[in-house]
Formats: C-alpha cells, structure tokens, sequence
C-alpha cells in the first residue's frame, strides 16, 4: 500500500518540527535544563535520515533499523520522564531522590515484567519475533503513560505549579505515548488489519506532539520563565524537611 501525500507530509512534518525545537532550545539556553529532551529531539532528527536510507536499501536494513530505534526511543522517554520529575521536584531535595529510587525501582520491575509478558504472550497472527517486541513495547508505553499520570496528579493534589516549557513538554509526551500504546495494542491484538490503523495513529499522534512542543518552545516568554516563582506547598515542604531529617539520623 502505497502512502498518500497527506501520510508522508505527517512523516516529514515530525523532524522538521523537532528541528525547529531543537533551534529554538539552543537560542533560548533551554538544553542546560532539558539536556535529555534535546537529546532526543537531536535524535528523532537523525532517525528520520537514517530510516528513509535504510527504507532504500531493503526490509531487513529497515525492520533492524526501526525497532533498534524503538528500543533507544523507550529508554529516553523513560530518562526524560524521570528528568521532567527531577525539574518539577527541584526545591524538594529528600522528597526528590526518594521518588527517583521509587522511579528507578518501577522501571526495573516492569522491564522485567514486559519481557515475560511478551515471551509468554501476544497475538500469533504476525511473526514470533515481531509478536514480543509489539506486546513489549505496548507494555512499555503503558507503563511509561501511567508514570505521566502520576506526575501529573501529584502536582495537581500538592499544588505544584509547572513552569510552561516543562508542561508542554509534558502534554506532548503523553500524546505521542497514547498515540503509539493504542496503535500497538491495536495492532497486536487485530494483527496485519490494525496495520491500516497503525499507519494513521502513531504518525498522527507523533505530529500533534511535535506541533505542541513546537508551540510551547517558540511561544515561551524566556524572561518570564526566569523570573517565574513556584508558590512552595506546605505539605510538600513538611514531608520534604521530615524525609531530610530522617536521612540525617539514618
């Protein structure tokens, strides 16, 4: 089945967007804040240059290609969503490193639960191998979404206010991630017939997150951001000097 226009402009239109962040980070001082953002940023760029070489060469050059990206992809979504929790986190230094050993220990148990999940699981409709690393990867995005979910509810319950960038950041995350969760499941479970789903979903949901980082990257009023003043919760600052003077008396 052969693209439409419409379905390569959304191809296209996803690294020329990041390419765009990526500028706008650089001139606005954003990467020392967000070094693993741009990094993947940089990296969806180089991706898209390396795929269409490899699409040129043969299926098999591709298919390493594209799910070895997939797997660096989940890793740096994983350290970005842990970068985003650090930066929200920053002035609560013992509430901050507890949720990263919390974090870290999630990550850990459910890489492990995904990969038995994928030996043991999946949709036999498509090859064995290309069965696991889908139900794998869906595990992940599942997982990685629900991290994101917790993010945000915790800020919301604590009253933690998100500088702008980080939040868009943020929302464009979770859109790109529910895109490609549903687009795999969907795949997994209808096989070769949630191909036709798969081709719309996940570059769909990959443009809307570009455009919104796009929009949060270009828009931010950098001296306002600099200037910008989180309003300290009092909860939040108990828990955090009780955690800190029990890790002293530890």
């Amino acid at each position: 089945m052969h693209a439409s226009l419409f379905q390569y402009a959304l191809w296209i239109s996803g690294p020329l967007l990041q390419s765009v962040v990526a500028v706008v980070m650089i001139h606005r001082r954003l990467v020392r804040i967000f070094p693993l953002f741009w990094g993947y940023t940089i990296f969806h760029v180089l991706l898209f240059v390396v795929t269409l070489a490899a699409s040129r060469m043969s299926y098999r050059s591709y298919f390493y290609t594209y799910w070895g990206a997939e797997v660096v992809d989940m890793i740096l979504t994983l350290l970005i969503i842990q970068e985003l929790f650090s930066h929200v986190f920053a002035p609560y230094d013992a509430v901050r490193s507890l949720g990263r050993i919390a974090f870290r220990s999630a990550t850990l148990f459910m890489v492990i639960s995904s990969i038995l999940l994928a030996r043991s699981g999946g949709s036999r409709t498509m090859s064995p191998l290309v069965d696991k690393l889908m139900s794998f990867e869906r595990s992940v995005h599942v997982f990685e979404i629900g991290v994101l979910f917790v993010l945000f509810l915790g800020c919301s319950l604590l009253g933690i206010t998100w500088e702008r960038f980080a939040f868009g950041i943020a929302v464009g995350m979770g859109l790109t991630l529910s895109g490609e969760a549903v687009a795999a499941a969907l795949r997994v479970f209808l096989g070769p017939a949630g191909n036709n789903v798969y081709v719309w979903l996940e570059p769909i949901s990959c443009a809307l997150a570009t455009m919104t980082w796009a929009y949060y990257a270009v828009s931010l009023d950098r001296q306002a951001e600099a200037t910008f003043q989180t309003t300290v919760p009092t909860q939040l600052a108990e828990w955090n000097r009780a955690l800190e003077h029990f890790v002293s008396k530890s």
